[in-house]
């Protein structure tokens, strides 16, 4: 294929973490020069080693660096950049910029400069597809169809009211100006909806800086399904097919699949031609993604265009054999796309599954912290988009997301049993995350056979409860975790370093060690019987185990006639406090507990603490304030979601320590209520 030589040769990457590292690897591969920015946050993360040059931007939160345009082009400026990259989320989608770019680019030339490249489509696509209630309004107008609702800027909460009655409830109220699942409620009655309305507002304006919505037909039981589009500047667009992404909590995806599992051959084709006309209608000429709401067989309805590369892009190159980010720095440079739809065919099944910093057993809280080990296994079949390597620190300035495991498979049930496996060897320890969940997705005959919609998580509470540790290898930790730490206290011995642990010149029993794994507390009785063998006892088992070697962050051992490898990773917070993590089995906290325990203060009652780092932006309550149990006392964002801290039982509130507006970190304490009995 001829092509044009490429005009590109030096690109900056206005973004971060994992699309920064994965667009870093497409450059690297045409031969351009890759060009990073970074917040103070982020000086240490792989994208910036990486990438060949980069530049500091000053400040930890979004609006003070990857949000700042001036600053971003500023060191496009000084680094000579020929072109900007957005990646997804911060700029990706901001006419704005885009626009700056242009205006930059219009300069350079105008002082016989090169132009500067913005790696995305037009402004005006941007601006058509920014707001919600523009980009419906044109789809009608061009055929496409579009969910009933309502919307008009500045309209009152009554006339939304009234909206919603006349679709008939359920309804759903979205961010005009977003994505993302910020700023979206499904309200089921009358009576919930301006409390519903209030909080969307508030959640637009803090993600978006713009509180306007729109209210929707509101459909339980639907399947969210996109197609990737692909236009060129010569007015070509494509398809590039669907990719399923009904599996999501809160509105945010989890679980990506091509093909999906419902589609007929006609309802692809049909929608697939909805996606191009969407695509025609505003002139596309990059990546970016048509969103379906899908109801039943030969129903389906527009939601939004996304103009930018979609974080579940990897499913589509894996059926596809093409490079996204690519074809994206190709187009935007002049280039062509020269094959048509007919020409473009898929190969077998693709599935990704994000890999979450949060907590499903805790709501879903999101989790912050060093990750301590990071490990991906090498298959054949497995692609791991990440940000991080151990070491890497996960903020609270940002997204959650650790990172996307892709697999490609010939079917999808190998596919799904591929997904299972690779989950099962990946190792990431150091923080709570999701991994055990998205295990227990792969693994339910639900899922597995394809009877899900968007909904299917509210509904199936119990896949947050799946769990993979057994007691029975708790126990077997509490053991290997009992050898680790004797083995270690003969290679701190400054003295007699062959004797073996716990050895004394008079019979002795050494004191057991007690453990806290996970749920689980126990203690371990142990006698040396040589350098490497020892007699433990647990209070339900007994046996002699066979310590085959020990380093500062690993144990291996034989306990029950089974080898046993453990991973044990010193806390960052308590040096009492160890990670542990065996491959194909899990991680989990495990506490040495103190011989003698300090019988010091325990936590107080109505004392009510930060979960994590973040910014208070809404309390209901005052001193003096009467509170019932379940009752809303604030509104606590962090990672860019609201969680409503709630009291846990009556009482009355004696104070407050924090007013709307404040950034707090974990443990400081919020409100002060004595409870009444």
């Amino acid at each position: 294929m001829e092509t044009p030589p490429m005009s590109i040769h030096r690109l900056l990457i206005a973004n971060r973490g994992e699309i920064a590292r994965r667009i870093i690897r497409t450059c690297r591969r045409l031969g351009i020069a890759t060009i990073a920015v970074y917040s103070d946050p982020d000086r240490f993360m792989p994208f910036v080693e990486e990438a060949d040059e980069a530049y500091a931007l000053g400040g930890s939160t979004a609006a003070e660096t990857y949000l700042n345009i001036d600053k971003i082009l500023a060191i496009a400026e000084r680094a000579g950049a020929d072109a900007i990259h957005p990646g997804y989320g911060f700029l990706s989608e901001n006419a704005p910029f885009a626009r700056a770019v242009a205006e930059r680019s219009a300069h350079r030339q105008a002082q016989g400069g090169k132009p500067l490249i913005f790696v995305g489509p037009h402004p005006e696509a941007i601006d058509q597809m920014g707001s919600k209630s523009n980009a419906k309004r044109l789809m009608m107008e061009n055929g496409v169809p579009t969910v009933p609702g309502f919307q008009r800027r500045g309209a009152a909460l009554e006339e939304f009211m009234e909206a919603a009655d006349r679709i008939g409830y359920p309804v759903l109220l979205k961010a005009a100006a977003g994505g993302g699942g910020k700023g979206m409620r499904i309200v089921y009655e009358a009576h919930q909806f301006p409390e519903a309305y209030e909080s969307a507002q508030r959640e637009a304006q803090s993600a978006f800086g713009d509180d306007e919505l729109l209210v929707e037909k509101y459909f339980p039981s639907a399947r969210h399904i996109e197609f990737q589009i692909l236009g060129d500047k010569r007015g070509h667009v494509v398809h590039l097919f669907e990719r399923e992404c009904s599996i999501q909590r809160r509105y945010q995806k989890i679980i990506e699949e091509s093909p999906s599992p419902v589609l007929s051959e006609a309802d692809r084709t049909a929608m697939g031609a909805a996606a191009v006309k969407a695509a025609q209608a505003i002139r596309y000429d990059n990546a970016g993604t048509v969103e379906f709401i899908y109801i039943a067989p030969g129903e389906f309805y527009f939601l939004e265009v996304n103009t930018r590369l979609q974080v579940e892009h990897p499913v589509t190159e894996a059926l596809t054999g093409l490079d996204l980010v690519e074809w994206q720095i190709r187009i935007a440079a002049g280039e062509p796309f020269p094959y048509t739809q007919a020409e473009l065919q898929r190969r077998g099944y693709a599935i990704e599954a994000r890999l979450y910093a949060e907590d499903p057993k805790a709501d879903f809280r999101p989790s912050t912290g060093r990750i301590l080990l990071w490990h991906v296994p090498d298959l054949p079949y497995l692609r791991v988009d990440s940000g991080v390597e151990t070491g890497s620190t996960i903020s609270p300035f940002y997204d959650p997301m650790i990172a996307k495991v892709i697999v490609h498979a010939p079917d999808r049930y190998t596919g799904i049993r591929r997904l299972a496996y690779a989950l099962s060897q990946l190792t990431c320890v150091g923080l709570r995350h999701n991994q055990n969940f998205l295990r227990a997705l792969c693994t339910d005959p639900e899922f597995i056979e394809g009877r899900y919609d968007t909904r299917f998580l509210e509904r199936r509470p119990d896949l947050l409860q799946t769990e993979f540790l057994t007691e029975s290898h708790l126990i077997a930790w509490a053991v290997g975790l009992t050898l680790w730490r004797a083995k270690q206290t003969v290679n701190q011995r400054a003295y007699l370093p062959t004797l073996p642990p716990n050895w004394r010149n008079t019979p002795q029993t050494p004191l057991p060690y007690g453990w806290k794994v996970g749920d689980l507390i126990l203690t371990v009785e142990y006698q040396t019987l040589d350098g490497s063998r020892f007699v433990c006892k647990t209070p339900t088992q007994a046996g002699e185990a066979l310590l085959l070697s020990a380093t500062e962050t690993q144990v291996t051992y034989e306990w029950l006639n089974q080898r046993l490898t453990l991973y044990i990773l010193t806390s960052d917070a308590d040096d009492n406090v160890y990670w542990v993590h065996q491959t194909a089995v899990g991680s989990a906290e495990a506490k040495l507990l103190p011989r003698f325990p300090d019988l010091g203060e325990q936590q107080q009652r109505g004392r009510y603490v930060a979960p994590m780092p973040g910014q208070v932006t809404k309390v209901f309550v005052q001193p003096g304030s009467i509170v019932e149990k379940g009752q809303a006392l604030l509104v606590f964002v962090s990672m860019k979601m609201e969680n409503r801290i709630e009291a846990a039982e009556p009482g009355q509130v004696e104070a407050i320590f924090v007013k709307e507006g404040d950034t707090v970190e974990a443990g400081t304490q919020l409100l002060q209520i004595q409870p009444i009995e």
